[in-house]
């Protein structure tokens, strides 16, 4: 689940360390509100009489590559949270990096991810995804249809060199997830 790590900048000014843990995957004013309450419990207020208003991310968790900064609105933490929640990270990742504004980036992925594989290359990953669209067809000629692993094969070279399918790869310990996905 993604979070932040919102810290009080009334504490750390003074040396002390107060913030919290806030879960991303709410409303902003939810997340507003939490961090409220955070500050509200300032050591460093409480002992000079004061009111803690300051704050900054300081930290932030399964938010699989994309960046945040101290000062990220609150609506762009719970926009990208709510993305990450139903839809791969890599990908969410892949049109945020590319500039993508955060609320077309749920159509795009959409209209453009053509499937998930875990394969050990990206060349592998389109040609399963090649195979996968064979399945079920009854309109293969015989002659061909023992040949289908190079024909799937070839039409991946092809997409990947002529710029038709493109994959996004996330890697893990002992393998890697390709997305498919069309230049659409």
């Amino acid at each position: 689940m993604p979070r932040i790590y919102v810290a009080s900048l009334t504490d750390y000014n003074h040396g002390e360390l107060h913030g919290e843990w806030i879960d991303a995957d709410q409303s902003a004013d939810g997340i507003h509100e939490d961090v409220q309450a955070m500050l509200a419990t300032s050591p460093t207020a409480k002992r000079y009489g004061t009111v803690a208003e300051e704050w900054a991310i300081h930290d932030y968790d399964e938010f699989d590559g994309i960046e945040l900064g101290e000062w990220d609105s609150f609506e762009r933490v719970s926009a990208l949270a709510s993305l990450l929640k139903d839809r791969p990270a890599a990908v969410v990742s892949h049109f945020v990096d590319e500039g993508h504004e955060l609320e077309d980036i749920p159509d795009l992925i959409a209209d453009r991810l053509m499937g998930e594989y875990d394969e050990s290359t990206e060349l592998k990953a389109v040609t399963a995804h090649h195979r996968e669209q064979f399945e079920g067809r009854s309109d293969i000629p015989e002659d061909i249809s023992g040949h289908l692993e190079a024909v799937a094969e070839s039409m991946a070279r092809d997409d990947l060199n002529g710029g038709g399918l493109y994959t996004v790869e996330a890697r893990y310990s002992g393998g890697a997830t390709f997305y498919v996905l069309s230049m659409d």
